[in-house]
């Protein structure tokens, strides 16, 4: 049975949803603009490569345009982190509207099922890299980096 939310509940989760759909509609409206990125990637720094992130907010706004290649080329998370952004603004949504929980927040996730969500992350980060070196992908990969210039040659003798 669902719990009632105190007032303060339903003030948090309607300023979540809020937060997480404007940024989304704000992402649609900036159209991809430099402004969007206003902090270096460390892990690109360092290394040339994509981090797990690289692209992300360029694939997300690909993805909700309904550009599912572009997306795909740029980070294939978007397409499950874009689903659950919205799956959870509107959950908060309609629970602050309600006052009632949808779901019972406090049961934890089942550590099996983060270890698979997380291997899932990881295996699309791993493609993401080998990817953006098997293609050109100048805006992802710094080949005038060592790491990423010496795996990028590693590829391309294959």
């Amino acid at each position: 049975m669902p719990n009632s939310l105190s007032p303060g509940s339903r003030w948090v989760r309607a300023g979540i949803a809020a937060a997480v759909l404007g940024l989304l509609v704000a992402m649609a409206a900036a159209g991809g603009s430099p402004r969007l990125h206003p902090l270096p990637c460390g892990f690109h720094a360092l290394t040339g490569l994509p981090c797990a992130l690289c692209g992300g907010t360029r694939a997300a706004l690909a993805l909700m345009r309904g550009d599912w290649s572009a997306a795909a080329y740029l980070n294939p998370l978007a397409f499950a982190v874009v689903p659950v952004a919205f799956l959870l603004a509107a959950t908060f949504l309609i629970e602050a509207l309600r006052g009632r929980s949808l779901h019972d927040w406090s049961v934890p996730i089942p550590r099996r099922i983060v270890a698979a969500a997380l291997a899932a992350c990881l295996a699309l980060w791993l493609a993401h890299i080998t990817f953006a070196l098997k293609t050109p992908k100048p805006e992802l990969v710094d080949i005038r980096n060592p790491i990423a210039g010496k795996l990028r040659s590693l590829f391309e003798s294959r």
